[in-house]
């Protein structure tokens, strides 16, 4: 294995950064500790440098702040007229953010990243407008001070005492390809502030009686070059990983110490916490898995070991390889590692010769690019001898087998020995002991090989039956059979480590993909997440469940599966703190670790959508790989629960939209369909109010008509809003009873005469219709639209058709006319809630079809809409025919 190759996760996060900033615009962003140090002054003079080298440079907004040298840079400069805004009855100036991404420069000059905007403009926030021109394609410089950078915030807050009201997320400086630090010395920025450089008036002597003391300047200095230096860091750290930067040197001390289960990993730890604190260095520490399966006492120590790295500061790094120096060698490459803090290891000579010596030799033979750091501990405990490893590693059921096979290839042996001689019985009685070595552990491989070697020579090799060898030869070959045999066997052991290695983690792999591919082919959380816990459980030996938070938080979360240890009092306060804090609790860590429980919180540093639990089947705690798993699983099932509610929410931003929408369409509808049967209202009003002359004509009747048909289309209006309402609202409920089907008809007619006139009326009913069941008022109201529809749509002295018939079980009702008819890829549109065919100017709201279809559905069918072969349409109510109700014999009682 080659440790010299380089870490596909750290080549992946380095793709991953420069992606993010190589796509759209370029970002520079000019950096310092507080105002005044010089940064809109830079930043202009880059500008003017970038526009001498023919780069279109237009400034998008610069503050002046009345400096009169930062003015007289503009001079020469494009600039974007700012729009207009107001805000609570005052004109404010914004950066016009439509008229640069229209203009589109090459490079645009927008001060103040941290800058609050206008209520009412398209983005809340300036580093938001910044983004939106990268996206287009536009580079930009801004500026920047360390007290609104998200991650600083509390500490500036907490070096100056005053609450900071704007800051810019990490991400966008992340974002960002170039960071330059405008840097002053606190007595220099001091001075420029009493010349009047930074502030004007009373804002200077106050900005000098609070913020702008010498002592708060250096401390936000030092925050500042520290970030600084850890961004120059991380972006070094990519070039290493992409393959950028030579590996001969290492910019900053960095420490690592290699952790395990053992007792001297405790002092190991805290030694190197403190040689990282003299040297003012960060520190790592390191746990190999070796696919050792650990006891219980020694998953306890490893915890224990853990959390004290974590307690103490340190990061924590898990890697899976069966060559320990291997690992920490390739660690200490990745991570840019100065010194490797090691403890001096008890020399086993039987076990340096398989291992070719101790870790520190093989550390020392390749140690690379750092300083090997090797502290005694003498008040560590001796580790177990050889002796007792191995009869720790004795099972009688293992000897047994193993005892069964060299007494098998014992008989085969005498078998053969006539045939091939004592000394080739030798191999086949090694070949035994490699048998063994594939199913036993280390100590029965050693006692087999020695067993062999004796029995060999006891049974084989002459003179038969003691253990005393004539011949040198034999000797020399007796002792090669023993070592072959040691050697053969603690090779394969070390194969079989590393084979049960790869399966834990190609076991590990194989968990993760199940329960992505579980959340993928499952569409809710109530469906995917008792079968992922389920899966978790299994490899964690723990029983968990997960449980989604309601965004109001009002009632108590749901679980899934359901669980019963999460109802204890003591239990529910793990898991608020957990929520409340958004960080791990319970099991197995160092926060309220007496819970029966572990709790980890799932969501975004917005908001928790969800928590994972896991209550431990056994003692101990949870291992690093555990945890990583753990962490993995964790997040997936947090991704799947916010992409969940996030279709909720996109589901709900359609429906708002679709709401809109229909408001709109009903305001409009209402507008037209309400005023104007009330404007011809009013008007035939004032002409009865007026007295008639008296050789005036009388057309009272003719005014009285045309009420009555204006009230008449005011009043459907009204009734289908309401219907419409009632069938939104599920309020709309049926009084059913037995009708017969002529009745409905001729009162539908009735109900519409008025509309009617102008048009032939023919009605198609059977001789004998059956009795329906329906409600007689919702049943009418749906005719009537019908016959509405009809008139509206056919022109007048055509024939409009009303009849029923009974077919395939259905009983059908229908409404025809000889009007245009309907295109064909409308005809099941035009039963959609304010849909008007896009051809039509006749009068409607479009609700009406859709009424007709909603009361159809409510008694069970259905209504279809045909074009007629003749010209037309034809819309017919499909309703159930139930069993006919018993008539009552004439002259019967009751």
């Amino acid at each position: 294995m080659d440790d010299s190759r380089p870490n596909p996760d750290l080549i992946l996060d380095a793709l991953k950064i420069d992606a993010a900033r190589s796509g759209g615009g370029r970002l520079s962003i000019f950096f310092g500790m507080a105002a005044g140090v010089g940064k809109t002054y830079a930043m202009l003079q880059a500008a003017r440098e970038q526009k001498q080298k023919g780069v279109d440079v237009v400034v998008g907004l610069v503050e002046t702040h009345g400096r009169a040298e930062t003015a007289a840079l503009l001079e020469g400069l494009p600039v974007v007229p700012r729009r207009q805004a107001e805000y609570r009855e005052t004109r404010l100036e914004e950066m016009d953010l439509d008229a640069i991404l229209a203009r589109r420069p090459e490079l645009v000059i927008i001060d103040e990243l941290a800058h609050t905007n206008v209520p009412g403009s398209r983005h809340p926030k300036r580093w938001q407008d910044v983004i939106e021109v990268l996206d287009a394609g536009i580079d930009a410089y801004t500026t920047l001070n360390v007290q609104h950078l998200e991650s600083r915030k509390d500490t500036v807050e907490g070096i100056t005492g005053i609450t900071i009201r704007e800051s810019v997320p990490d991400s966008v400086l992340e974002r960002a390809a170039r960071i330059v630090l405008i840097d002053i010395g606190p007595p220099e920025l001091l001075q420029r502030l009493r010349e009047g450089k930074v502030y004007l008036g009373e804002r200077a002597e106050v900005a000098m009686e609070h913020f702008f003391k010498e002592d708060r300047l250096t401390a936000l200095r030092e925050v500042a070059l520290r970030y600084t230096a850890e961004r120059v860091d991380h972006d070094l750290h990519a070039l290493r990983a992409a393959g950028h930067a030579q590996s001969g040197w290492r910019p900053t001390e960095r420490l690592m110490v290699a952790v395990s289960h053992s007792p001297t990993s405790e002092k190991l730890i805290r030694a190197t916490r403190r040689l990282a604190y003299n040297l003012e260095a960060p520190w790592i520490a390191v746990h190999v898995d070796t696919g050792q399966t650990l006891t219980p006492s020694d998953r306890e120590a490893l915890s224990r070991n853990i959390a004290l790295v974590r307690d103490l500061g340190g990061d924590l790094v898990s890697v899976a390889q069966t060559d320990v120096a291997a690992a920490l060698r390739r660690v200490a490459s990745e991570r840019q590692v100065t010194q490797l803090v090691i403890g001096r290891p008890t020399r086993r000579w039987l076990r340096d010769f398989f291992s070719m010596g101790t870790i520190i030799d093989r550390l020392v033979t390749r140690a690379g690019g750092f300083d090997l750091l090797v502290l005694g501990m003498d008040a560590a405990p001796r580790p177990p001898s050889p002796v007792s490893r191995l009869g720790s590693s004795l099972s009688l059921a293992e000897l047994g087998k193993a005892l069964g096979v060299l007494a098998l290839v014992s008989i085969l042996a005498a078998l053969l020995k006539p045939v091939v001689g004592y000394r080739t019985t030798g191999f086949i009685i090694l070949f035994g002991v490699i048998g063994i070595s594939l199913f036993a552990r280390i100590g029965i491989v050693v006692v087999s090989a020695i067993f062999a070697a004796l029995l060999w020579d006891v049974l084989f090799i002459p003179p038969f039956g003691t253990l005393h060898i004539d011949d040198p030869a034999d000797l020399i070959m007796c002792a090669a059979f023993l070592i072959v045999a040691l050697t053969t066997g603690a090779l394969t052991q070390r194969m079989r480590e590393s084979q049960r290695l790869l399966r834990r983690q190609e076991g590990r792999l194989r968990i993760l993909l199940d329960v992505a591919q579980t959340m993928a082919m499952r569409r809710t959380h109530e469906e995917y997440l008792p079968a992922a816990a389920l899966k978790l459980g299994d490899v964690i030996d723990c029983d968990c469940s997960v449980a989604v938070l309601e965004p109001s938080g009002a009632n108590r979360p749901a679980w899934f599966p359901a669980t019963d240890w999460v109802g204890d009092v003591r239990e529910q306060a793990v898991i608020d703190w957990a929520i409340q804090n958004r960080t791990a609790a319970g099991w197995s860590t160092a926060t309220l670790p007496a819970a029966a429980a572990l709790y980890i919180p799932l969501g975004s540093s917005d908001r928790v959508v969800g928590i994972l639990t896991c209550r431990p089947r056994t003692s101990g705690k949870l291992v690093p790989e555990e945890e990583s798993l753990l962490a993995a699983v964790a997040h997936q099932v947090e991704v799947a629960l916010e992409r969940e509610l996030l279709q909720q929410t996109a589901h709900q931003v359609d429906r708002l939209r679709e709401s809109e929408r229909l408001h709109q369409t009903i305001l409009n509808s209402v507008s037209h369909e309400i005023r104007t049967p009330l404007t011809a209202l009013i008007g035939m009003a004032a002409q009865l109010e007026v007295p008639a002359k008296p050789d005036a004509p009388g057309n009272s009747g003719e005014l009285v008509r045309g009420i009555l048909e204006n009230s008449d289309r005011l009043n459907r209006v009204i009734e289908n809003l309401l219907d419409l309402s009632r069938l939104d609202s599920g309020y709309m409920s049926l009084r059913r009873d037995w009708h017969d089907p002529a009745d409905i008809v001729g009162v539908a007619l009735e109900s519409s005469r008025r509309f009617l006139v102008g048009h032939k009326i023919r009605v198609d009913m059977p001789e004998r219709t059956p009795l329906v069941r329906i409600d007689l008022r919702l049943m009418e109201h749906a005719l009537v639209n019908l016959l509405a529809n009809a008139a509206a749509y056919a022109p007048a002295g055509t024939t409009i058709g009303v009849g029923a018939a009974v077919r395939d079980g259905w009983f059908d009702v229908w409404v025809s006319d000889e009007g245009p008819g309907i295109p064909e890829d409308s005809l099941e549109r035009v039963f959609e809630r304010f849909y008007r065919l896009p051809s039509r100017r006749e009068a409607g709201t479009g609700i009406g079809l859709s009424i007709v279809r909603g009361i159809a559905e409510l008694h069970g069918g259905g209504v279809t809409a045909s074009n007629n072969p003749k010209g037309g349409c034809r819309f017919t109510i499909r309703l159930p025919l139930e069993d006919q109700p018993p008539i009552p014999q004439e002259g019967s009682k009751g």
